[in-house]
């Protein structure tokens, strides 16, 4: 039996590999076709056992997904080469569905859209500094 960690590292390493070869990842469909790789399941109980797995597999792609989301310091996995932040892939909503694409087939206008997340990100930031300075500045003048 693989263990919460293992199923992790897989469903990352099929991500991986699918953003390596260029590949534009439909977050709705990694599921089903994860779920579709791991059919052998038998019994009396194997409604129950794909429902809680179809659950668990979307939880883990989410989350895994989810690494790509703006984040203040960037996973250096994620990063391509000659660069220090920009990512190999980032996730972009089309058509009202998340999709994890491959930066070379990211448009400049969902390129610009994602800069000025990581602008308002780097304000908030610093507006977030500025705030936890004045206030450990407040607490030692009243003490």
């Amino acid at each position: 039996m693989k263990s919460v960690t293992e199923v992790t590292r897989e469903i990352r390493r099929i991500v991986t590999d699918k953003v390596d070869a260029g590949a534009t990842i439909r977050v709705e469909w990694l599921t089903t076709e994860i779920i579709a790789q791991k059919d052998a399941i038998e019994g009396d109980d194997v409604d129950f056992y794909l429902a809680c797995g179809v659950d668990f597999v979307k939880r883990v792609v989410k989350k895994v997904i989810g690494e790509y989301d703006p984040q203040v310091a960037t996973n250096e996995q994620l990063v391509m080469d000659g660069f220090t932040q920009l990512q190999k892939a980032y996730t972009v909503r089309r058509n009202d569905e998340i999709m994890l694409v491959p930066i070379h087939d990211v448009t400049d206008a969902e390129l610009e859209l994602r800069a000025q997340e990581y602008d308002a990100m780097a304000k908030g930031c610093i507006k977030h500094a500025q705030e936890i300075r004045v206030y450990a500045r407040s607490r030692a003048n009243a003490a």
